[in-house]
């Protein structure tokens, strides 16, 4: 019987723990904290969207989409929820968001954790592993304890940076460097941004649908459409998790970051003009601030007038037409510059990684036969929308069936 250690209880350690079992292997699995699989609690605001039926390479941050493609190929949106749907999980279906019936990712959490208690999976929680040796045949681990185990495999699936409190330490990629593998650049991936430009704090909380462009330089290499969400130091919601993994990159690349924001899409620029020009000859008497009235959010009406050089109680017209006319134009080239992104700690998922080249498609290192190395801690990361979750299930699967064979 192969023996097969798994450092990580999380989604993708204990989806590999599965496979492996069912292939006949004797699992330990490690975990760190007091209870495996608590990140998938939090997944999809606690109603754990765990994958969708729109599942292509381009939805991820990677330099080898094709190696992205061969994985989820591999191991698919359609056999995870095969996977789900044997072990009693009802699914539904909204518009190719994939959840429990229930919107709770608990249940995901807790019908994994029952096909593991079926099992004699040994599952060693406050077990901290600090050091993966290659031996001479398989691999030593030892644990902060102290305590040293011996296995024929090891998948790695500790997972990365994200979530984690500043000061505790995401130790997989080290050890994976002491194995001689090399670890990107790691950055924050799915979390808001900081922004400088507009009075945010006169902003937080007002939430609007819009189209984003983002800007390196003067050039556009980005475009995203959802909510986006005002905080008091700038922008978060769908849009501003998308695009920023982009924004931390560049930043750290010393470029300039700019987001345009259209907040009235679906209006045409010429239309809106018009409808402003005809709304100044029957309304010249309110204020400003009435006049406004209905574009937007009020705050964001105010806070527009103001960027534009108008005074909210101003009347319309003792105002210069053009100016007004400009303020309802720049709804839709609402400008702001990006000097940052909130930290791991507030951050979804890692984005970074052990380089793609230095594995095979079945997750396996090209350094160490038997060493395979899963979810977030390879330089892959998804966009929203269940993308991370089906690659931490489907690298999990593939290496587990792997390791055990």
């Amino acid at each position: 019987m192969k023996k097969v250690g798994i450092i990580g209880g999380g989604a993708s350690g204990l989806i590999a723990a599965l496979y492996a079992k069912k292939n006949g292997a004797d699992v330990t699995v490690f975990e760190r904290k007091d209870r495996v699989g608590k990140k998938i609690l939090v997944t999809g605001n606690g109603r754990c969207n765990f994958t969708n039926a729109y599942m292509k390479p381009e939805c991820y941050y990677t330099d080898d989409v094709s190696f992205v493609e061969r994985v989820l190929e591999n191991y698919s949106s359609k056999d995870l929820c095969m996977f789900f749907t044997s072990l009693g999980l009802l699914i539904k279906d909204k518009n190719g968001y994939f959840y429990p019936a229930c919107e709770q990712a608990s249940a995901v959490l807790d019908v994994i954790r029952s096909a593991i208690n079926e099992t004699d999976i040994n599952i060693r929680t406050d077990s901290l592993v600090t050091e993966v040796k290659a031996a001479d045949t398989g691999f030593t681990v030892k644990t902060e304890g102290g305590e040293t185990f011996s296995f024929d495999s090891v998948i790695m699936s500790c997972g990365g940076k994200a979530g984690l409190p500043a000061k505790e330490n995401a130790n997989g990629y080290d050890i994976l460097k002491t194995l001689g593998h090399t670890v990107t650049k790691l950055y924050p991936a799915l979390t808001q941004i900081k922004c400088e430009g507009a009075n945010f704090k006169a902003l937080s909380g007002v939430r609007d649908e819009c189209e984003l462009y983002l800007f390196k330089d003067e050039e556009l290499i980005m475009k995203q459409a959802g909510e986006v969400l005002f905080t008091d130091y700038g922008l978060s919601g769908i849009v501003s998790f998308q695009v920023s993994h982009c924004v931390a990159q560049c930043l750290d690349e010393k470029k300039n970051v700019t987001i345009v924001l259209n907040l009235l899409p679906g209006f045409e620029r010429e239309d809106l003009k018009n409808f402003v020009m005809s709304k100044l000859l029957l309304h010249e008497n309110q204020t400003v601030e009435s006049f406004f009235t209905g574009f937007l959010n009020k705050k964001l009406n105010i806070e527009i007038i103001k960027m534009c050089g108008l005074k909210p109680s101003a009347l319309v017209r003792d105002c210069d037409k053009e100016a007004i006319i400009d303020a309802v134009l720049y709804m839709q080239e609402f400008t702001v510059k990006a000097v940052g992104v909130n930290g791991f700690d507030k951050s979804q998922v890692t984005g970074g990684g052990v380089l793609i080249s230095e594995l095979t498609d079945n997750l396996e290192s090209v350094l160490h036969k038997g060493l395979y190395i899963t979810g977030e801690l390879v330089d892959v990361d998804g966009i929203c929308g269940g993308y991370n979750l089906q690659w931490a299930f489907s690298t999990g699967a593939i290496a587990g069936k792997n390791a055990s064979l």
